[in-house]
């Protein structure tokens, strides 16, 4: 072989091996930019999530803040309301002073155990008839305390009993009152 020919055969395998490094760095490089397309695409899917994960987060925080705003709301109202309520239902307790109420009076004087009463409150309007149940107690007026019924004391203020109809309400008011929030809401769906 002459030198002509080995030098272009050695240009020729050069160039065949340039090809070929070209060739297989292009192959690496597409690789590489696919593994780094592909970590891109991971990591901004992993971001994505992420950002969903915090914004759910976010939202449920949110949103169960204002449940409890809500609730606490709504509890405060109801509150409001039932007292309300209350207030309205012992001024509507003078209602029940009309004829049949001397029949009431006497059944919550029947309801006092048998003593020496040395004290008798009652509302003003009953103090004439109260009298005659009680001759030798202290009749003295409640004020607007009492609507209707007695409070009465016995012996030195060792017994006291409170037989009014305010007090009566009071007691039942716990059984009323849900009763009476059902109705409201009733209406108010209406």
């Amino acid at each position: 072989m002459s030198y002509q020919e080995l030098i272009g055969a050695l240009n020729r395998e050069c160039e065949e091996r340039v090809r070929q490094i070209r060739q297989a760095a292009e192959s690496d490089a597409g690789k590489v930019r696919a593994e780094v397309l592909k970590k891109v695409c991971e990591i901004k899917e992993s971001y994505g999530r992420e950002q969903s994960s915090a914004a759910r987060t976010q939202t449920d925080s949110i949103l169960s803040k204002a449940r409890d705003t809500a609730r606490s709301n709504r509890l405060r109202a109801e509150k409001e309301l039932s007292c309300r309520l209350y207030s309205v239902a012992v001024r509507s307790l003078r209602h029940l002073r009309d004829e049949r109420y001397r029949d009431v009076f006497l059944s919550l004087v029947n309801e006092l155990p048998p003593g020496l009463w040395e004290v008798v409150k009652v509302n003003p309007e009953d103090r004439d008839f109260v009298r005659g149940f009680f001759p030798d107690a202290e009749i003295l007026d409640s004020g607007p305390g009492i609507t209707g019924g007695l409070e009465v004391v016995g012996r030195n203020g060792s017994v006291r009993i409170v037989n009014t109809l305010e007090k009566r309400l009071e007691r039942v008011w716990s059984e009323m009152l849900p009763e009476i929030m059902k109705d409201v809401y009733r209406e108010l769906s209406k």
